[in-house]
């Protein structure tokens, strides 16, 4: 039984092949993939970081106020401002206390992203803050917005339910 050696992989398509496999990797890494919540290592503004806050509501706390209802107030809110924002994933939960109402919000917002190559801190930052003037004002711009409109919506609600 013989041994038949195929012919020798000229080094230049070897070369060939793993610049191409180097490049394509290199622009996903940057670029990131399309139609995911990969975005790459680019600086930039994107949607889809959970966030949230607690507040209260001083009133009569007589009042009834249902979690639902308020939770429809809010998304309504939230379509209003954004067409396509995934209301699925915005809660509301009201908790009635002796001087009111007491409510916590869990909503998707805004954030940015920059790689730090130059300086102190994490190699990539991720967050409402990166150190970047300019990618912070936008993202605190895009999320005020949306907690400005959660808050009234809420208020909205809370006026309708007989508040002062």
């Amino acid at each position: 039984m013989a041994v038949q050696l195929k012919s020798e992989t000229s080094p230049l398509v070897t070369i060939v092949l793993l610049f191409a496999v180097t490049s394509v990797t290199m622009l996903v890494m940057y670029l990131g993939i399309p139609g995911t919540g990969f975005h790459g290592l680019r600086a930039g503004v994107h949607f889809d970081l959970e966030a949230g806050f607690e507040d209260a509501r001083f009133m009569d706390n007589r009042i009834k106020c249902e979690s639902a209802e308020a939770l429809r107030e809010v998304q309504n809110a939230l379509v209003a401002i954004k067409s396509d924002y995934p209301i699925e994933r915005v809660t509301v939960k009201l908790e009635n206390y002796a001087s009111g109402y007491k409510f916590a919000v869990r909503y998707v917002t805004y954030y940015a992203q920059r790689l730090n190559l130059g300086g102190e801190g994490k190699f990539f930052r991720r967050g409402a803050q990166v150190g970047d003037a300019e990618l912070d004002r936008e993202v605190k711009a895009k999320d005020d917005e949306l907690d400005k409109a959660i808050r009234g919506a809420l208020e909205k609600y809370f006026k309708a339910k007989g508040a002062q």
